[in-house]
């Protein structure tokens, strides 16, 4: 999202496949925030310190937009919004998950906040987790 008309590019995108609710990851914005436009809203969350690296979100439509209840960044790597329903309400967790290469410790921080994150969202909610979870697929190197 750091090049100069992407956001503009992934509304165009949602609007052509009639997309109400994105999850964002890799947004590489500084700080929490929403941006506010005709057709959609940009919810971020991304590092406080530095830009460039990380962040997550969700681009909604603005027929959705009446319907937000909620827009909760809990770091830079997980974020959630809730949704009034006709029904149900809705919740989505936006995550990015930490690669490969990083320490067991730092997966564990991670899936131990998104399990937290989780168990607070309304028990008769629908809750869906979007993103990039950073899986590999076919078999495990033997070598290692």
């Amino acid at each position: 999202m750091l090049k100069l008309g992407r956001m503009k590019e992934v509304a165009d995108e949602m609007q052509k496949y009639r997309i109400d609710v994105m999850g964002l990851q890799e947004i590489r914005w500084q700080g929490q925030g929403r941006i506010y436009k005709k057709e959609y809203t940009l919810l971020y969350s991304g590092l406080e310190y530095r830009t460039g690296r990380f962040g997550t979100g969700f681009m909604i439509s603005s027929k959705i937009r009446r319907s937000l209840l909620l827009f909760e960044p809990i770091n830079e790597r997980i974020c959630k919004i809730r949704i009034k329903g006709k029904f149900r309400n809705m919740t989505f967790i936006a995550v990015h998950a930490p690669t490969e290469d990083k320490s067991e410790l730092k997966k564990e921080e991670f899936y131990e906040e998104l399990e937290n994150v989780f168990n607070l969202c309304k028990n008769y909610d629908m809750v869906t987790i979007l993103g990039d979870f950073n899986a590999k697929i076919g078999r495990e190197d033997e070598k290692k």
